[in-house]
Formats: C-alpha cells, sequence, structure tokens
C-alpha cells in the first residue's frame, strides 16, 4: 500500500508543471509596438533640414514627417465649484417629566 501511494504522489507532482507549462500570457505575437507610432505636429521654431518639420513621438520633439495631428495639451478634470449652504440645525432631544423614552422636536 506504500509503494502505491508513494507512485501516485510522484505522479501526480511530476504532472503538475507539465500542465503549467505555458499557461502564461507570452503576449500578442502579432503585436509590432513600433509599427504605428504617432507623430504630432509640433509648433516650434524650424530648425529641421528641408523636407522634415518638428514632430512630437512619445514626448520628445524630433525632426520627421507627421502622422497624426497637431499635439495639444488638453486640461485635467475640470473642477466644479461646491456651493456650501447653511447646515439647519439637528433636532433636539426632550424627555418629558414622568414618561418614559425621548421624543425628538
Amino acid at each position: 500500500m506504500r509503494l502505491f501511494s508513494a507512485a501516485v504522489t510522484a505522479f501526480a507532482l511530476s504532472g503538475s508543471a507539465a500542465f503549467a507549462w505555458g499557461d502564461m500570457y507570452m503576449g500578442d505575437a502579432t503585436n509590432n509596438p513600433n509599427s504605428n507610432a504617432l507623430m504630432h505636429a509640433y509648433d516650434a521654431p524650424n530648425y529641421c533640414p528641408a523636407g522634415l518639420q518638428p514632430v512630437m513621438m512619445g514626448g520628445v520633439v524630433c525632426c520627421g514627417t507627421p502622422n497624426a495631428g497637431a499635439y495639444v495639451n488638453r486640461p485635467g478634470k475640470v473642477h466644479k465649484k461646491v456651493v456650501h449652504r447653511a447646515a439647519t440645525p439637528a433636532p433636539r432631544a426632550y424627555a418629558p417629566v414622568g414618561e418614559k423614552g425621548v421624543v425628538y422636536r
């Protein structure tokens, strides 16, 4: 019986690594991150060679041919103005004499 349980345990432990092989996400093999780099036209003095103009790609200004619209630095979240109102007082507790309990008025 001990030999049988040892064989079953060895079989179970040896198979777990084989089942887990290749289960992790290894990325999309068809994705090329450099295939569609957006180069925005950037409004700056043109010190680039002939035929090129300033572009912004990945936060860096360099010379090239833009393939996207102009770069616009959009504002963040617009905060709404909070209107504060005067707080109304909470009801007061009143305990009538000779009666049990509390009454709120």
